[in-house]
């Protein structure tokens, strides 16, 4: 899973698919920042990427540990841009 490959390495950024089949995008958040403040890592930011641009979906994505809430279709400037909103850098 998701989850499973973030524990086992580093990762910059998280873009994390919300309507994801198994374990949706709200409950692999939580479960990756939980194992963040288990092993006292720094948060990773995870940006939601999802179809619903209702501002409730907006605030379950960051309720549930998003840093931040993209609306598909994504145009690549928005993400690009929110990708270094998130790191700092644009590594392309």
């Amino acid at each position: 899973s998701g989850v499973q490959k973030f524990t086992a390495g580093r990762y910059d950024l998280v873009l994390m698919d919300m309507q994801m089949p198994v374990t949706d995008g709200y409950s692999a958040t939580r479960a990756i920042r939980k194992w963040e403040k288990e092993h006292s890592v720094k948060a990773t930011p995870i940006i939601a990427l999802s179809a619903f641009a209702l501002k409730e979906e907006i605030q379950k994505s960051l309720a549930a540990g998003c840093s931040s809430h993209l609306t598909k279709p994504i145009r690549k400037a928005v993400l690009m841009e929110a990708i270094a909103a998130h790191t700092g850098s644009l590594k392309t």
